[in-house]
Protein backbone atom coordinates (compact mmCIF):
# COMPACT_ATOMS: atom_id res chain seq x y z
CA UNK A 1 0.00 0.00 0.00
CA UNK A 2 2.73 1.93 1.37
CA UNK A 3 4.80 2.03 -2.26
CA UNK A 4 1.86 2.10 -4.43
CA UNK A 5 0.28 4.87 -3.17
CA UNK A 6 3.83 7.12 -2.61
CA UNK A 7 3.98 6.09 -6.40
CA UNK A 8 1.13 7.19 -7.17
CA UNK A 9 0.81 10.52 -6.05
CA UNK A 10 4.67 11.25 -5.25
CA UNK A 11 4.26 14.47 -7.77
CA UNK A 12 1.45 15.91 -5.83
CA UNK A 13 3.59 15.56 -2.68
CA UNK A 14 6.56 16.88 -4.17
CA UNK A 15 4.22 19.95 -5.05
CA UNK A 16 3.04 20.46 -1.61
CA UNK A 17 -0.76 19.96 -2.81
CA UNK A 18 -1.39 17.61 -0.02
CA UNK A 19 0.21 15.29 2.56
CA UNK A 20 -0.28 10.98 3.23
CA UNK A 21 -1.13 9.14 5.96
CA UNK A 22 -0.68 5.72 6.65
CA UNK A 23 -2.25 3.33 9.44
CA UNK A 24 0.37 0.81 10.99
CA UNK A 25 -1.20 -2.36 12.63
CA UNK A 26 1.07 -3.00 15.45
CA UNK A 27 1.93 -6.32 13.68
CA UNK A 28 3.56 -4.43 10.90
CA UNK A 29 5.37 -1.62 13.61
CA UNK A 30 6.53 -4.25 15.29
CA UNK A 31 8.64 -5.19 12.53
CA UNK A 32 12.25 -4.37 12.99
CA UNK A 33 13.06 -3.70 8.69
CA UNK A 34 9.92 -1.43 8.54
CA UNK A 35 11.71 1.63 8.31
CA UNK A 36 14.76 0.34 5.89
CA UNK A 37 11.27 -0.84 3.59
CA UNK A 38 9.65 2.67 4.09
CA UNK A 39 12.99 4.89 3.91
CA UNK A 40 13.61 2.65 0.62
CA UNK A 41 10.22 3.04 -1.17
CA UNK A 42 10.67 7.36 -0.30
CA UNK A 43 13.86 7.26 -2.24
CA UNK A 44 12.27 5.09 -4.79
CA UNK A 45 9.33 7.25 -5.58
CA UNK A 46 11.21 10.55 -4.98
CA UNK A 47 8.50 11.91 -2.16
CA UNK A 48 9.40 14.15 0.57
CA UNK A 49 9.33 12.79 3.72
CA UNK A 50 7.59 15.82 5.26
CA UNK A 51 4.67 14.72 2.77
CA UNK A 52 3.99 11.14 4.72
CA UNK A 53 2.37 10.85 8.27
CA UNK A 54 2.26 7.34 9.99
CA UNK A 55 -0.59 6.51 12.42
CA UNK A 56 -0.50 3.97 15.55
CA UNK A 57 -3.63 2.84 16.81
CA UNK A 58 -3.51 3.21 20.29
CA UNK A 59 -5.74 -0.48 20.21
CA UNK A 60 -3.52 -1.83 18.42
CA UNK A 61 -1.37 -4.35 20.96
CA UNK A 62 2.12 -3.50 20.09
CA UNK A 63 4.43 -6.87 20.72
CA UNK A 64 8.41 -5.63 19.85
CA UNK A 65 8.41 -1.82 21.32
CA UNK A 66 12.17 -2.30 20.73
CA UNK A 67 11.38 -2.21 17.10
CA UNK A 68 8.59 0.15 17.27
CA UNK A 69 10.70 2.84 19.10
CA UNK A 70 13.45 2.67 16.00
CA UNK A 71 10.72 3.05 14.00
CA UNK A 72 9.15 6.25 14.91
CA UNK A 73 12.18 7.71 16.00
CA UNK A 74 13.42 6.81 12.35
CA UNK A 75 10.70 8.10 10.99
CA UNK A 76 10.40 11.41 13.31
CA UNK A 77 14.57 12.31 12.16
CA UNK A 78 13.29 12.40 8.76
CA UNK A 79 10.41 14.48 9.04
CA UNK A 80 7.93 11.90 9.01
CA UNK A 81 4.90 12.71 11.36
CA UNK A 82 3.76 10.34 13.58
CA UNK A 83 0.37 10.28 15.33
CA UNK A 84 -1.26 8.11 18.32
CA UNK A 85 -4.58 7.30 16.66
CA UNK A 86 -7.34 6.56 19.10
CA UNK A 87 -6.00 7.81 22.34
CA UNK A 88 -7.81 6.84 25.15
CA UNK A 89 -9.79 3.65 23.69
CA UNK A 90 -7.31 1.33 25.36
CA UNK A 91 -5.44 0.77 28.29
CA UNK A 92 -1.81 1.73 26.43
CA UNK A 93 -2.91 5.22 25.81
CA UNK A 94 0.22 6.76 28.44
CA UNK A 95 2.55 3.88 27.97
CA UNK A 96 2.68 4.60 24.36
CA UNK A 97 2.36 8.54 24.69
CA UNK A 98 5.50 7.97 27.32
CA UNK A 99 7.73 5.73 24.74
CA UNK A 100 6.82 7.23 21.23
CA UNK A 101 7.79 11.00 20.57
CA UNK A 102 4.79 11.33 18.08
CA UNK A 103 3.78 15.40 16.78
CA UNK A 104 0.23 14.58 17.09
CA UNK A 105 -2.18 12.62 19.58
CA UNK A 106 -5.75 11.84 17.70
CA UNK A 107 -8.81 11.45 20.77
CA UNK A 108 -10.87 8.59 20.20
CA UNK A 109 -14.24 9.23 18.90
CA UNK A 110 -16.05 8.03 21.95
CA UNK A 111 -15.14 10.74 23.94
CA UNK A 112 -15.94 13.36 21.06
CA UNK A 113 -19.88 12.19 20.60
CA UNK A 114 -21.56 12.64 23.50
CA UNK A 115 -19.30 15.80 24.42
CA UNK A 116 -22.00 18.14 24.66
CA UNK A 117 -23.82 15.94 27.06
CA UNK A 118 -21.20 14.18 29.41
CA UNK A 119 -19.22 16.57 31.60
CA UNK A 120 -16.95 13.59 32.31
CA UNK A 121 -16.25 13.66 28.02
CA UNK A 122 -15.61 17.12 28.10
CA UNK A 123 -13.10 16.87 31.44
CA UNK A 124 -11.55 14.04 29.72
CA UNK A 125 -10.53 15.60 26.50
CA UNK A 126 -9.41 18.81 28.56
CA UNK A 127 -7.14 16.89 30.17
CA UNK A 128 -5.83 14.97 26.96
CA UNK A 129 -5.65 18.54 25.23
CA UNK A 130 -3.83 19.45 28.02
CA UNK A 131 -1.01 17.11 28.60
CA UNK A 132 -0.46 16.63 24.48
CA UNK A 133 0.30 20.03 24.63
CA UNK A 134 2.89 20.44 27.48
CA UNK A 135 4.26 17.54 25.25
CA UNK A 136 3.70 20.02 22.09
CA UNK A 137 2.41 17.74 20.43
CA UNK A 138 -1.01 18.69 18.14
CA UNK A 139 -4.24 17.71 19.24
CA UNK A 140 -7.31 16.20 16.68
CA UNK A 141 -10.64 15.23 17.99
CA UNK A 142 -12.09 12.70 16.00
CA UNK A 143 -15.63 11.70 15.36
CA UNK A 144 -16.79 15.22 14.82
CA UNK A 145 -20.90 14.86 13.69
CA UNK A 146 -22.68 17.62 15.74
CA UNK A 147 -22.09 21.62 15.50
CA UNK A 148 -22.59 21.79 19.47
CA UNK A 149 -19.30 19.56 19.78
CA UNK A 150 -17.25 21.57 17.49
CA UNK A 151 -18.45 24.86 19.17
CA UNK A 152 -17.22 22.92 22.20
CA UNK A 153 -14.09 21.86 21.35
CA UNK A 154 -13.24 24.97 19.66
CA UNK A 155 -13.64 26.87 22.81
CA UNK A 156 -11.27 24.37 23.96
CA UNK A 157 -8.68 25.03 21.60
CA UNK A 158 -8.23 21.83 19.76
CA UNK A 159 -6.40 22.21 17.25
CA UNK A 160 -8.15 20.27 14.47
CA UNK A 161 -10.98 17.80 14.20
CA UNK A 162 -12.56 14.97 11.74
CA UNK A 163 -15.61 13.86 11.08
CA UNK A 164 -18.89 13.76 8.74
CA UNK A 165 -20.00 17.04 10.14
CA UNK A 166 -17.30 18.56 8.67
CA UNK A 167 -16.16 16.28 5.66
CA UNK A 168 -17.63 13.18 4.33
CA UNK A 169 -15.29 10.45 3.46
CA UNK A 170 -14.63 9.73 -0.25
CA UNK A 171 -11.94 8.72 -3.09
CA UNK A 172 -8.42 9.23 -2.54
CA UNK A 173 -8.34 10.36 -6.48
CA UNK A 174 -10.94 12.90 -5.90
CA UNK A 175 -9.29 14.21 -3.21
CA UNK A 176 -5.63 14.22 -5.14
CA UNK A 177 -7.35 15.54 -8.02
CA UNK A 178 -8.80 18.79 -6.20
CA UNK A 179 -5.66 19.07 -3.98
CA UNK A 180 -3.74 19.42 -6.95
CA UNK A 181 -6.19 21.81 -8.64
CA UNK A 182 -6.29 24.08 -5.80
CA UNK A 183 -2.68 24.32 -5.69
CA UNK A 184 -2.59 25.21 -9.90
CA UNK A 185 -4.59 27.98 -9.39
CA UNK A 186 -3.18 29.62 -6.08
CA UNK A 187 0.11 29.30 -7.56
CA UNK A 188 -1.05 30.89 -11.32
CA UNK A 189 -2.49 33.44 -9.07
CA UNK A 190 0.66 33.93 -6.96
CA UNK A 191 3.02 34.14 -10.64
CA UNK A 192 0.62 36.67 -11.94
CA UNK A 193 0.54 38.77 -9.07
CA UNK A 194 4.75 38.91 -8.51
CA UNK A 195 4.68 40.03 -12.30
CA UNK A 196 2.60 42.67 -11.66
CA UNK A 197 4.15 43.78 -8.81
CA UNK A 198 7.75 43.66 -10.63
CA UNK A 199 6.25 45.32 -13.64
CA UNK A 200 4.98 48.01 -11.07
CA UNK A 201 8.22 48.19 -9.29
CA UNK A 202 9.78 48.85 -13.10
CA UNK A 203 7.39 51.33 -13.67
CA UNK A 204 8.22 53.48 -10.44
CA UNK A 205 11.84 53.10 -11.34
CA UNK A 206 12.18 54.00 -14.52
CA UNK A 207 13.94 57.53 -15.05
CA UNK A 208 11.96 60.17 -16.42
CA UNK A 209 11.93 61.77 -19.88
CA UNK A 210 14.78 64.45 -20.47
CA UNK A 211 13.43 67.85 -20.05
CA UNK A 212 10.29 66.58 -17.39
CA UNK A 213 10.68 65.98 -13.49
CA UNK A 214 9.60 62.52 -12.12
Amino acid sequence: IIRTALSLHGPALKSGALTLGFNLSAQTLSDPQLWDFVDAVIAETGAPHSGIGFEITETAAVTNFAAAEQFVGKARERRCRVSLDDFGAGMSSFEYLRRFPVDTIKIDGSFIEHIADSRFDREIVSAISGIARSLGCSVVAEKIEAQDALDILADMGIDFGQGFLLHRPEPLQAIVARACATRASATQAGVTQAGVTRASKARASAPAPAGRRA
